[in-house]
C-alpha cells in the first residue's frame, strides 16, 4: 500500500474539494485499518497451523493473542474515531452558487 496523492488544489479550496477529501482521508484510513487487522489475522492463523503442541509454546500463543487483542483493541477505538469524522464531515453544509475563490 503506498501513500496516497491529493491533487493540488487552489487557493482556497472550494469546500465541496475539501468535503470529498475529507472522505478520501476517512476511506484511506479505513484501508490502513483493513491492512492491520488482515495482518493480525494472518498471524492467529499461523499460530493454530502451528498448533499448540509445534513449534510455539503455550506462552508463546498467550503472548500472540495479547498482542492481537491489543492491536485489534486499537483499530476499534480508530474505528470510533473516523466514524465521528465521517458524521461530522456528512453533516457539514455546502454553500452552492457562491465562489470560493477568484483566479488572480
Amino acid at each position: 500500500m503506498g501513500f496516497p496523492v491529493f491533487p493540488p488544489l487552489p487557493c482556497p479550496p472550494p469546500r465541496k474539494n475539501l468535503i470529498g477529501l475529507l472522505l478520501e482521508t476517512i476511506i484511506f484510513e479505513q484501508q490502513a485499518l483493513a491492512h492491520l487487522i488482515n495482518a493480525e489475522a494472518e498471524k492467529v492463523q499461523s499460530m493454530a497451523h502451528a498448533g499448540i503442541a509445534g513449534p510455539i509454546s503455550p506462552s508463546e500463543a498467550a503472548e500472540i493473542n495479547k498482542s492481537v487483542a491489543e492491536v485489534i483493541k486499537f483499530a476499534a477505538e480508530k474505528e470510533e474515531k473516523l466514524f465521528r469524522k465521517l458524521q461530522a464531515v456528512l453533516s457539514t453544509p455546502v454553500e452552492h452558487g457562491k465562489p470560493d475563490c477568484q483566479d488572480v
